[in-house]
């Protein structure tokens, strides 16, 4: 039975929404992980990556709480869409001993090599088309809720194309670093709910 269960993938991807379902399915705990983060710190996302300019303090902060999440069990966890994948490297060799015990590795590696192992984890990773993708990334722009919870992760103008650019970076590893593939672009979370309870019920994974 597999009891951490964590929904990965790019912003857009319907990680909440697909989480919410699945726990109140499950009985499991649902955990958010940005909302865990904005707790911690005091501050909103925007506040903390200085409106998307500095995403480091984030990533730290994102790395202590995973740290603790893992020492749970039946838990749902929507994740931030660069957890697994970001390539931000620890900035000083200290960090880097102490951290992860060796020298140039991401955020998002440490982050893996973190979950990959522990028991009863499963790893989903929701995949979405880049035109469905531009849809819901340019539906985004102008509420409020995504000013405050996903600022930008670049500086350049054209965010919605450089978000895009991102996404094909990070693609190989969300692939990579998932022990299933959904692809969410046209259907509804509860379609996608449909599909994840098929693939466990067909790997064994529970009893449902």
């Amino acid at each position: 039975m597999k009891t951490k269960i964590f929904l990965t993938g790019f912003r857009g991807a319907g990680k909440t929404a697909l989480a919410k379902l699945l726990a109140e399915k499950l009985d499991f705990e649902l955990i958010e992980m940005d909302k865990l983060i904005v707790k911690r710190a005091g501050k909103s996302i925007a506040e903390i990556t200085k409106q998307g300019k500095d995403w480091y303090g984030f990533r730290q902060l994102e790395s202590e709480v995973l740290k603790d999440i893992i020492k749970k069990e039946n838990i749902v966890v929507a994740t931030g869409g660069g957890l697994f994948v970001n390539d931000i490297e620890f900035s000083t060799p200290l960090e880097k001993i102490s951290l992860t015990g060796s020298k140039g590795l991401t955020f998002g590696e440490y982050n893996y090599n973190l979950v990959k192992d522990i028991p009863g984890k499963l790893i989903i990773f929701l995949k979405v088309n880049e035109k469905v993708l531009r849809e819901r990334l340019k539906k985004g722009e102008s509420e409020n809720y995504n000013k405050k919870w996903r600022p930008s992760l670049t500086k350049n103008k054209n965010e919605i194309e450089e978000n895009i650019k991102i996404y094909r970076h990070r693609l190989l590893f969300y692939k990579k670093r998932a022990d299933v593939i959904l692809d969410t672009s046209n259907q509804e979370p509860e379609e996608s709910l449909r599909k994840i309870f098929k693939i466990l019920k067909h790997e064994n994974i529970i009893r449902y």
